[in-house]
């Protein structure tokens, strides 16, 4: 692998929903490469390790960044506004 490590978008699928591929990059210290995959897969499993910041390509090319602990955040915070509103109803 060279420096200039790219990532390709996805095919073109002919399916019912459109097909994206998602980057989870982490840098981790391990004794070989596949002591690093095993760990990164362990922290990505893990349900008390931080929410990622994942890079979502669609099959035009276009790159997002989401940030899942902001969108947990704003996902908590919904439903608890909406359990306010359930119990004043």
């Amino acid at each position: 692998m060279t420096k200039d490590y790219i990532i390709k978008p996805p095919p073109k699928d002919k399916g019912l929903l459109p097909l994206f591929r998602v980057v989870y990059a982490i840098d981790v210290d391990a004794e070989n490469e596949t002591e690093a995959a095993k760990k990164a897969y362990s922290m990505m499993r893990d349900k008390d390790s931080l929410a990622p910041i994942l890079t979502v390509i669609n099959s035009e090319g276009k790159a997002t960044q989401i940030d899942l602990a902001i969108l947990r955040r704003h996902e908590a915070r919904g439903k608890r506004q909406k359990a306010r509103e359930l119990r004043m109803a």
